[in-house]
């Protein structure tokens, strides 16, 4: 029997079973808070650890995600074992060297578990061993240096370097980002001329990759490479090489504004997003144009535990070589516990760790006092649990929840942060209260290492949390579903109590399994924990509970699901998408118009590329409604091919509404936001955009002037803290009563929700459809006074002078604040570098938050820094 088969035999073997599970138990009970009282039954035992690392070893060798989590475990905890000699130590290391957990080496060492340089005292044939998996378990460096790196990385750099097409699926912690990064310089070392496009699921990840990246590549020295989030090539400088980091939101614009731009490379994280609804499709339609555009592209798609990634590459050209992959590899030991409050005894609650064919009763842990309301029960256990702790996140399912439990978590520390860290937290409660509101919660709840995270907060303000939370000076972290849409924050715990992502939808098990995967810091921590609080609760988890064991999910597009359901869709384009519809089944909407796009496009849908990926006959009923649809529309196709997700039909009832009018066509042009009456005219547009294209923009009334209002000062570079002023001030001058709280979080999702996301593409689908109309009149004058609001939009910027600072790498907040000190509108990127160094003594005294002043001299400094050398090279 080969030894990899061994490992699959053993890992089921009862005798060597029971003896691991003393192990787990004695390990995760150390795990659980000084409340924590274990059972008898589970008082610590000595372990048989020659009899254990043996086995060990041998499971190390598998490529089982089992047989790898258990030798990992068992490593792990003989490091941890005070009881242990040296030399089982040493193997205990050469155990996760087996498993290319180098991180992990690196922490018993910094904790002095093991002793520096174990390799050295390791006998004969185990150091040969070890120097052999030197090289095969590293990647070339710069110069003659190699990267030390562990399987599942070494496989992914492997066929990035030589296939054409790439889709690989791994669990969250595994290391992807590291090799892609690590790819990018390559492809740059190599080439004089190379675009790279990154797309990133949310806003909240662009920053952090782009500075990922910055990083990186300045490491290698590669300063002439332009990282960007600006969806703009840039004239000035003309960079021949470019990496763009995007939402698909964003690279839309680009390609857009770039019809034919040729890009290199497309790297897809979080590709299984193909199938998220309206976003979804968008995503698979942005891919096939960068791919039609660029026919020899090479592609990476990145998702996390899913079980068919090599769907993802069906779209790839005849004669590429593709490959996809899925890894099981193990990096981090993760616990599930199951934690109930005992009946009749509300301040005592049972844990118990959740294996995948039974719970094991561990103990029992004390809470400071009765949860009365229920949300106090998710709060007080995370306290009693994490309270001594850092790395802490609660995971919550809206803001105004996350802000209460970060409030009852305040009350329950109960003092404020001393020492080390609370100067770090003065700052950020300065900036917090300069850029938000003096009395936002979160300003309040800093004070004692307690901070809230969603997606709306403002750039700044989230990537400090991120860097306090990583630090340890926050220790608890209260997030809603942003967590699981891709922000890169690992964690020690994670609580969660009936968890949903969005109103009413309780998390999949994928999505429970992502959020999951973020507990255990790889290299900070040696085990992740997840509590799942009340998991006998049907109303909360559902009828089967939590989920026990983590599953691959399949790759779905929207594309394909609503095609399982072509007859439907079909009666749908024949009652012309009726709006009623479109509200039950809003993907029924997005698929259509992207449909309509491929007609156009390809002449028909059976002429798509992707096209025998479905039934003939199935595909034929559908072509031949989109084809009558279309054919029956007086809207132009291009300006369908332009504004995805919107309704073909709903383009042409406007298109017909501006025809009908009697009023000079000059009204209907919204006016530049710094006009006095931008807002007034932007109310009109609203209102028409609101009955069938988009109408979320509504309905017409008194709220679209509010979002008229809101969207013309996003626009105008008003401060947040100056939008939500404006609100409060509107709300008392009309006599009604005002929740502070709630207003900040609903000026907050309105700027994010409306004026990011929905204004942006109502108002491209407006002037789009205008330009239509005026160029039917034979008015082509005034088609240069329709402003171009995706950008400015999407930035919250009116000038290209803020557009240059943002370009930069500044956050809005700041970007908006050094503008107002600059007379020219225009200024290219390089100009207001040059703005920013010539007027250093300016915007150091500037009477704002220090945090703003280190971000602007940060970016000052790097871009310094790099054009320096860079003219040294050249030189």
């Amino acid at each position: 029997m080969a030894l990899r088969d061994i490992a699959t035999w053993l890992v089921d073997l009862s005798g060597f079973r029971e003896r691991a599970q003393r192990v787990v138990i004695d390990s995760v009970c150390g795990e659980l808070g000084s409340t924590f009282v274990r059972l008898a039954e589970h008082s610590h035992v000595e372990h048989d650890w020659r009899y254990l690392l043996l086995a060990a070893s041998v499971l190390a060798q598998s490529e089982d995600g089992r047989c790898q989590a258990t030798a990992l475990r068992l490593a792990q905890a003989c490091l941890c074992d005070e009881g242990v000699t040296e030399t089982q130590k040493d193997a205990a290391a050469l155990i996760l060297d087996a498993l290319a957990n180098h991180p992990s080496i690196r922490l018993a060492e910094h904790r002095r578990l093991l002793k520096p340089s174990f390799a050295d005292r390791l006998p004969g044939a185990a150091r040969v061993e070890f120097t052999n998996r030197l090289h095969t378990h590293s990647i070339e460096g710069e110069g003659d240096t190699h990267l030390r790196v562990n399987r599942f990385q070494h496989k992914l750099w492997d066929h990035v370097m030589k296939d054409g097409w790439v889709s690989v699926s791994a669990p969250t912690s595994a290391g992807k980002s590291f090799i892609l990064a690590r790819w990018i310089v390559e492809l740059n070392r190599g080439s004089t001329d190379m675009t790279v496009v990154y797309v990133v699921p949310t806003r909240a990840l662009i920053s952090q990759v782009e500075r990922d990246l910055r990083c990186v590549l300045d490491q290698y020295r590669l300063y002439e490479v332009a990282v960007s989030s600006i969806p703009i090539v840039k004239a000035d400088p003309p960079a021949r090489k470019r990496v763009f980091v995007l939402t698909q939101e964003r690279l839309h614009i680009l390609l857009l504004a770039h019809v034919n731009l040729r890009v290199h490379a497309l790297i897809v994280d979080e590709a299984h997003k193909v199938g998220d609804r309206q976003r979804g499709v968008l995503l698979q339609d942005v891919v096939e144009r960068v791919h039609h555009e660029s026919p020899d592209v090479r592609v990476v798609f990145a998702s996390p535990m899913t079980s068919n990634p090599k769907v993802l590459l069906q779209d790839a050209r005849a004669g590429t070589e593709r490959h996809a992959f899925a890894s099981e590899d193990v990096t981090v030991t993760q616990n599930l516990f199951w934690v109930s409050q005992r009946p009749g005894k509300p301040k005592i609650w049972e844990v118990s760790l959740c294996a995948v064919e039974t719970n094991v009763m561990l103990g029992e842990i004390q809470l400071a006092a009765k949860p009365s309301s229920e949300s106090k029960r998710l709060s007080f256990v995370a306290h009693a649990v994490g309270g001594a702790t850092h790395g802490n996140i609660v995971y919550v399912n809206g803001p105004a929840e996350a802000e209460k439990i970060a409030k009852q978590l305040f009350d329950l520390i109960g003092v404020d942060v001393s020492g080390d860290g609370a100067q770090d937290l003065r700052e950020l409660v300065e900036l917090t209260q300069h850029v938000v509101h003096k009395r936002f919660a979160l300003a309040t709840c800093l004070r004692r290492g307690v901070a809230f995270h969603y997606g709306n907060m403002p750039l700044l303000i989230r990537e400090e949390i991120e860097r306090l939370f990583t630090l340890g000076t926050i220790k608890f972290l209260v997030c809603t579903s942003t967590l699981i849409e891709g922000v890169n924050m690992a964690c020690r715990n994670i609580f969660m109590r009936g968890p949903q992502k969005g109103r009413g939808r309780r998390l999949t098990g994928e999505d429970f399994w992502n959020l999951a995967g973020r507990a255990g810091r790889w290299g900070k921590e040696f085990q992740g924990n997840v509590f799942c609080i009340d998991p006998e609760v049907a109303a909360l988890w559902g009828e089967s509970g939590p989920p026990r064991t983590r599953t691959r999910q399949p790759i779905r597009r929207t594309t394909d699901d609503v095609l399982a359901e072509a007859q439907a869709l079909v009666e749908f384009i024949k009652g012309e998408a009726p709006a009623e519809t479109a509200k039950k089944r809003p993907e029924f909407e997005y698929v259509f118009a992207y449909f309509a796009s491929i007609h156009i496009k390809y002449g028909g849908l059976q002429q798509a590329p992707w096209s025998d990926r479905y039934d003939p006959q199935t595909l034929e009923s559908v072509a031949g409604v989109v084809k009558i649809a279309i054919d029956g529309l007086d809207v132009e196709p291009s300006v369908i091919s332009r504004n995805p997700g919107i309704s073909p039909f709903a383009l042409n009832q406007l298109l017909l509404d501006f025809r009908v009018r009697e009023k000079p066509v000059e009204e209907l042009i919204p006016t530049d936001p710094s006009d006095w009456n931008a807002a007034r005219r932007l109310t009109g547009v609203f209102g028409r955009l609101s009955r069938r294209a988009c109408p979320r923009l509504g309905p017409e009334g008194p709220r679209v002037f509010v979002l008229a209002l809101l969207v013309t000062q996003w626009m105008r570079g008003y401060p947040l803290s100056r939008l939500i002023e404006e609100r409060i001030g509107y709300l008392e001058r009309k006599g009604e009563e005002v929740d502070l709280a709630a207003q900040i979080r609903s000026v907050m999702d309105e700027v994010e929700q409306i004026a990011r996301f929905e204004a942006p593409r109502g108002l491209s689908c407006y002037c789009d459809v205008l330009s239509q109309h005026f160029r039917e009149l034979g008015r082509d004058d005034l088609l240069s006074d329709l402003p171009q609001f995706n950008l400015l939009l999407e930035l919250g910027v009116n000038q290209q002078t803020q557009v240059s600072l943002v370009g930069l790498g500044l956050s809005r907040t700041s970007a908006i604040l050094i503008s107002d000190s600059i007379a020219a509108d225009d200024l290219s990127e390089i100009q207001v570098l040059e703005w920013l160094l010539a007027n250093e003594e300016l915007w150091k005294n500037f009477s704002v938050p220090l945090l703003i002043k280190r971000e602007i001299e940060r970016i000052v400094q790097r871009h310094a820094l790099g054009d320096e050398i860079g003219r040294q090279v050249e030189g």
